[in-house]
């Protein structure tokens, strides 16, 4: 597929690129039997090697559900992405440590955890600081030798 120029193109064409590729990268808590316990244990096990974005919004914030066609793209252009990295989006409310901690807004924040850590927050839509962020926190990819 070539990668189209225009914001509406791009959108269109990660769906149709995320269709082919399976999976859809997003987990949402509450859905697909993907609960709180489920995700708490992810993102707090030492061990794990994967870099763990969460995307904390508010429910009625459209702006906070606009940069799943941004994870997509990263999906199918980069080499073993669910291998190295999960993207979890839950309500601010599903946890009470993220209803104190951000506030009722339409901003998004995103979470990013390594080896049970958080390790960064971006207040906002900042796509580019986001793909920066990743591109250079995830863990590089495993060879068979």
């Amino acid at each position: 597929l070539a990668v189209p120029r225009s914001k509406r193109a791009l959108v269109l064409w990660s769906a149709m690129a995320a269709e082919k590729k399976g999976k859809d990268p997003v987990d949402k808590l509450g859905q697909d039997g993907f609960d709180l316990e489920t995700f708490q244990k992810r993102i707090s096990d030492e061990t794990s090697k994967k870099l763990h974005i969460v995307d904390v919004y508010t429910a009625w914030c459209g702006p906070c559900l606009s940069i799943v066609p941004t994870f997509k793209t990263m999906q199918v252009g980069i080499d073993q992405f669910e291998d190295r990295c999960t993207i979890t989006q839950m309500d601010r409310t599903s946890m009470p440590e993220y209803v104190t901690r951000f506030p009722q807004t339409s901003k998004p924040h995103f979470l990013f955890y390594k080896a049970g850590q958080e390790v960064f927050c971006v207040e906002g839509l900042k796509a580019p600081e986001i793909l920066k962020f990743v591109d250079e926190n995830l863990p590089p990819l495993e060879v068979d030798e």
